[in-house]
């Protein structure tokens, strides 16, 4: 036989399957045979060898695990502290798909904006046209407080990972936050359209404009009107407005039935907006591709300027926020982008979500002189440049001269502010910032604050405008405050902030820490286990025995 013992293991078994059922079960006599012992240690020897060391199958696979566990963790380490897989992974989520918790959001946000307005009376307008005061005076009246209920509707997906919609509003008066406010206030408000309309004719001959103030006189127009404060905000009728309208129709505009401060935004907007899902590039959510099938604007000199290049303001790219970059939102009204910088690191809600806040730089309302930027905004037929404090929006304003500036001028050019009295020379809320999730970039809170003025420019032969005494006058109209308090904030929506802010940052520092963790823990077993295995290994002395002729 040439495997004696594997003979005697065979012998042994045959007797140990005629024994009882009871006995066999006890293993003694298999597993305590010397015999057996010795087969097995042939068919699991101690000799193999790992690193150069000897080990038996149970340390090898005790080795090989925490080699196994070391790699994963030492690559999860990678992972997590040098690469944004992580971050990404979190990022999908933001995408604007369809039939996700995002798209819901973003379809229906649950978060309705409240929209705070303040209108300019004008007080002395009789006394001003029969010469009795220099100035025409204001006073803000207000405010009258909205809730802005926003929908998008008819979207539609493209393959181009962009989607289409179209903006859908309505408007809740809150009485109890109006400080006693009444829809039905009656107020004396500068008549826009009329002023409009001359605008357009200062540039036409005498007869033009001659023939322009019999209209408006047969129309029984003049340049200021009475209205409730509900009608001026939400549109009230107007033959010049009608004939107005019917004009900018025949030019292919888009205008609203009658003319008011909001009416533009009420109900379902007849513009169509295409913005990117983000689907291919993070950086591009919520991006604004494509306005009417128009992918910029044709009001200003450079292509830069003429760029959307920037959200809705509801949310901005996770990517940008996270860096502290620059970002840029987008305002139909203002014709332009409008950008925000990275002010500093806040808290909300009672001090405990951490947010970023960004806002408007003063930059925007200076002169081209002091910022060249700026240049690409001036008239583009005149050539002439707002003065300092003010933005023209004229061109996406059917030609009406509208800026838009701080409330109560603020920063503004003296002659602007010195047209008429009753202006607050230090306002203290004209601030215009943002609070935004810190990793997801998603609004949280927030106040834009802007004011819209218009520009009166004497245009000779329009007898309508004689009342005013300069040639040139900034008008105040209303400003408007238009935001999202943190207090507002329903408690499902509170719910998910502390989601994203906490339960995603805990796991994201539980798979960093606990993979650097269990590198360092499996790195420290290996080398004890290899380190106590070379003490253990058999040593060989290192003196010679003496050989036959040597002698001690």
């Amino acid at each position: 036989m040439i495997y004696p013992e594997l003979d005697s293991l065979r012998r042994v078994s045959e007797t140990f399957e005629k024994m009882p059922k009871d006995f066999k079960t006890k293993n003694q006599l298999f597993m305590k045979g010397p015999i057996a012992k010795k087969v097995l240690n042939g068919l699991n020897p101690e000799g193999q060898k790992f690193l150069g060391y000897e080990v038996n199958s149970r340390r090898m696979w005790f080795i090989t695990g925490l080699l196994l566990l070391f790699c994963s963790s030492f690559i999860g380490t990678i992972i997590m502290f040098f690469t944004n897989i992580f971050d990404n992974a979190i990022y999908n989520n933001l995408i604007i798909a369809n039939n996700t918790d995002t798209f819901s959001l973003w379809e229906k946000p649950p978060v309705p904006a409240i929209i705070k307005l303040y209108i300019f009376n004008y007080t002395n307008v009789d006394d001003y046209e029969n010469r009795f005061v220099d100035k025409l005076n204001v006073e803000e009246v207000g405010p009258y407080v909205y809730e802005e209920i926003l929908e998008r509707v008819n979207v539609q997906f493209h393959d181009n990972d962009t989607v289409s919609y179209q903006e859908k509003r309505s408007y809740k008066f809150r009485p109890e936050l109006s400080l006693g406010r009444k829809q039905s206030d009656q107020l004396v408000v500068p008549n826009v359209p009329l002023i409009g309309a001359a605008n357009h004719q200062k540039e036409s001959n005498f007869l033009a404009r001659v023939g322009l103030s019999m209209v408006l006189g047969g129309l029984r127009q003049k340049p200021f009107l009475k209205l409730a404060a509900q009608k001026f905000i939400f549109g009230y009728e107007s033959d010049l407005y009608s004939i107005s309208k019917s004009v900018l129709k025949f030019q292919n505009e888009k205008v609203s039935d009658e003319f008011g401060l909001l009416s533009q935004k009420v109900g379902l907007s007849q513009d169509v907006i295409t913005i990117n899902t983000g689907a291919k590039d993070f950086n591009k959510i919520g991006v604004i591709e494509k306005i009417n099938d128009d992918t910029d604007l044709h009001h200003w000199s450079t292509d830069e300027c003429n760029s959307y290049k920037g959200t809705d303001g509801t949310t901005f790219p996770p990517k940008i926020i996270k860096d502290k970059r620059q970002v840029n939102f987008f305002i139909k009204q203002f014709c332009r982008a409008i950008p925000m910088n990275y002010e500093k690191e806040v808290t909300i809600l009672n001090g405990k979500i951490p947010a970023y806040k960004y806002t408007i730089p003063s930059e925007v309302f200076e002169t081209s002189d002091v910022v060249p930027e700026n240049q690409c905004f001036c008239d583009m037929k005149t050539s002439e440049c707002p003065k300092k404090g003010v933005m023209n929006t004229s061109p996406c304003a059917f030609g009406v001269p509208l800026y838009v500036s701080l409330p109560h001028l603020k920063g503004a050019d003296k002659s602007l502010r010195n047209g008429v009295t009753g202006l607050n020379p230090n306002p203290t809320d004209t601030e215009s910032y943002v609070y935004v999730h810190p990793t997801m970039g998603f609004l949280m809170s927030g106040a834009s604050r802007f004011q819209g003025n218009l520009l009166m420019t004497k245009s000779y032969g329009v007898s309508q405008l004689d009342i005013f005494q300069e040639d040139e006058i900034m008008l105040p109209i209303s400003w408007m405050e238009m935001g999202v308090d943190s207090k507002d904030l329903p408690d499902d929506v509170i719910s998910l902030i502390y989601t994203t802010t906490f339960t995603i940052k805990g796991v994201q520092l539980g798979f960093k820490y606990g993979c650097l963790l269990t590198a360092i823990v499996t790195a420290v077993c290996i080398i004890i286990v290899l380190k106590s295995k070379y003490q253990m290994r058999p040593r060989t002395s290192s003196i010679r025995p003496l050989q036959r002729r040597e002698t001690c």
